[in-house]
């Protein structure tokens, strides 16, 4: 755009020596018309110019609200993570905190009860069947160590050990199911391996 308004300037300085050094051969008239038709289209450039540059600050000013809406994304889904993981860690230590069953032997219950195989009420339906015990207490010491909660390691999958999981998934960008399925396990040694010394 600025060389266009040079080169026209440069014409309009060439013509006008052009015609002084002829001695104004042409009449006066047509030198007046020549003048105003360069200085015509010397106005219709400069406002080509500005319409260009006010489309390209539109432009840039369009393209800084895209990426301040990208970076809000960002770090709204980086806050979302943590409040999974503190909820996770708040839940496990909720769970450490409630009172254990008694050992107490006026208050145990009927023996056919104790040893009688029974499904705990609070065992979720996501443990894995395939799992054994030794395996679900493995990732609760796991999850302990990794800071989702402070589990008992009792090889029980309950509440507070499927909201650590859950937790443990969120961080990861895991789907969160709340199982202890193969990525997760895989998941949780790694981490653990890592976070070894």
């Amino acid at each position: 755009m600025m060389r266009r308004l040079t080169l026209l300037a440069a014409v309009t300085g060439w013509a006008l020596y052009g015609l002084s050094v002829l001695g104004f051969r042409s009449p006066d008239a047509d030198i007046q018309a020549e003048i105003a038709r360069l200085s015509q289209a010397a106005a219709e450039a400069a406002a080509e110019r500005d319409a260009l540059a006010a489309e390209l600050a539109q432009f840039q000013e369009e393209h800084q609200d895209l990426q301040h809406l990208r970076k809000q994304i960002a770090a709204t889904t980086k806050e979302l993570q943590h409040l999974e993981y503190l909820r996770g860690r708040v839940s496990g230590q909720i769970d450490a905190i409630r009172p254990q069953p008694s050992n107490d032997p006026a208050q145990a219950a009927d023996p056919q009860e104790t040893t009688s195989p029974q499904v705990s009420p609070t065992r979720s339906v996501e443990a894995s069947a395939s799992l054994s015990k030794e395996e679900i207490r493995e990732a609760q010491e796991a999850l302990t160590k990794l800071g989702y909660g402070q589990l008992e390691a009792d090889g029980v999958f309950g509440p507070g050990t499927r909201r650590s999981v859950e937790a443990f998934q969120l961080a990861q960008g895991l789907s969160a199911t709340g199982r202890l399925d193969v990525d997760t396990l895989r998941a949780l040694r790694s981490s653990q391996t890592a976070a070894q010394p």
